[in-house]
């Protein structure tokens, strides 16, 4: 556990503004994201307006998410624009009646008319952050998209304008929406038709327990008697605007793992919790306010390492069949800690606390897996490039060495290598250094027992049925430049 956790410790990120497309901008301001986590729904209703029983905020927020399911799920990368299309016209058609209507229950189907559209164009938005950016314009995005709900959460706990600055500003992040995806352009993200076949490998399940973490965690502190008050809204923007230039300072200054603001997100938020026992009005239930705007630590990094993960080790289809389950099913975050809430009113602090807490120990205990298949594995090196590179559709070769103990790296280096590459035209090829190849290509020599090239191809050619040792000597490597 200790080495693991050091080993996480020096892991290293490479995130540089440089590396910005300003044309990929469309595909950075994911707004459609913004307003489920900026709870913005507040801009809509303030009255005990409902439907069925069930209040406007349940029904909107349940409308988000069932329509970033359901209409995802008739979207693939060739049908992608016209998907998009359609969700921003179904947005708009329940929105702009919406802004010229009494509150009432009219009003409020238009609202869930307009947030299931808003949900569809989340998806859309979702899956082009993830298959058309690069690792810098992930990070960006997700903090630009934190810097709009932490404004929006001033404004709210200042009452600046009133409430016509709240339905200004939704509209001008509904427009947003509608010109980013509708500016979204096919050859963008048509790399995600050439990716292999994708399974929920590792990586991916431990990222989604940190992604669907982050948003229980979050979540709770809203059931918090605290929580929606002036100075808490107050204190919770002004620190979250701080602490998004910390994650800046960590990630493109310090260069800092992912990993280092995932813990941070955690333990600020054990403090905030756990600071709520402190006497009302007193330093330390005061100092609990501030700590809670370290969750925007845990957005970013939970949307960074989504698209991440995504880009290296997933596909379309398993992104979208992973998208249409979690986002639907999201809805249990909501109702859980109501029912909580409903079901045990005073002690929610002491609930959510303990929560929280032992999801955290949950997220130390797994160190060592998180060091071995994301932060520290033979592929992190993928975080130091510009993007995230695709795994190599190279299965049935690298399958005949799946009893052999080799990581899915030396794998990859080890087609080469029977094919003729060089170390160096190795490293060029995965784009990774050229001591790491060479600190490959030491492990697996060892794995497989032998000390040369020679000595490779004829370990590999036992293991291949006759006529098939010629195969790995096409395509012919590039010249080495002398």
């Amino acid at each position: 556990m200790t080495a693991s956790l050091a080993r996480l410790w020096r892991a290293r990120d490479n995130i540089r503004l440089a590396n910005v497309r300003v044309k990929n901008l469309k595909y950075m301001l994911i707004f459609a994201l913004a307003p489920i986590f900026a709870n913005m729904q507040g801009a809509f209703f303030e009255s005990g307006v409902g439907l069925f029983g069930l209040d406007a905020m349940t029904l909107m927020g349940g409308a988000y998410c069932i329509g970033a399911g359901v209409l995802f799920a008739f979207a693939d990368v060739k049908n992608m624009l016209t998907v998009a299309r359609v969700c921003v016209m179904m947005t708009l058609a329940g929105f702009i009646p919406w802004l010229f209507l009494p509150e009432g229950q009219l009003s409020l189907s238009l609202a869930i008319l307009f947030m299931f559209g808003f949900g569809g164009c989340a998806a859309c938005a979702a899956f082009s952050y993830t298959f058309a950016l690069n690792n810098a314009e992930r990070f960006f995005g997700a903090a630009l998209v934190s810097a709009f709900c932490m404004l929006m959460q001033l404004n709210y706990g200042l009452s600046f304008l009133s409430g016509l600055f709240g339905r200004a500003y939704l509209t001008l992040l509904v427009a947003g929406t509608a010109v980013c995806l509708l500016s979204y352009k096919t050859e963008d993200f048509g790399g995600a038709l050439k990716q292999p076949e994708a399974k929920l490998n590792p990586a991916i399940k431990l990222m989604l327990f940190f992604f669907v973490a982050h948003k229980l965690v979050e979540i709770l502190y809203t059931y918090f008697p605290v929580a929606s008050t002036p100075q808490a809204l107050i204190s919770n923007g002004m620190v979250g605007l701080a602490v998004i230039g910390l994650s800046f300072v960590l990630q493109v200054w310090a260069k800092r793992s992912v990993w280092t603001m995932c813990n941070l997100f955690f333990i600020a938020m054990i403090c905030a919790y756990a600071l709520y026992f402190s006497p009302a009005g007193s330093i330390g239930r005061e100092a609990g306010r501030y700590f809670h705007g370290f969750e925007q630590m845990g957005f970013i990094a939970s949307y960074y390492l989504l698209g991440c993960i995504f880009k290296k080790h997933g596909n379309f289809r398993l992104f979208k069949r992973s998208l249409v389950i979690i986002l639907p099913g999201s809805l249990l975050l909501y109702l859980i800690p109501g029912a909580l809430a409903a079901i045990l009113p005073e002690q929610m602090v002491l609930v959510s606390t303990a929560i929280t807490g032992v999801i955290f120990i949950a997220f130390i205990m797994l160190s060592p897996v998180y060091a071995k298949h994301m932060f520290y594995a033979d592929w992190s090196d993928d975080f130091h490039l510009v993007d995230m590179t695709e795994t190599q559709s190279r299965t049935r070769q690298a399958d005949l060495f799946e009893s052999l103990g080799l990581t899915p790296r030396e794998k990859e280096i080890v087609v080469f290598l029977l094919r003729g590459y060089s170390m160096r035209q190795i490293s060029g090829e995965l784009k990774i250094k050229f001591d790491t190849v060479k600190f490959h290509v030491k492990n697996l020599y060892k794995k497989l027992d032998v000390g040369s090239k020679a000595e490779l191809f004829a370990r590999f050619n036992a293991l291949l049925p006759d006529g098939e040792d010629n195969e790995w000597q096409s395509p012919k490597p590039p010249e080495e430049k002398t």
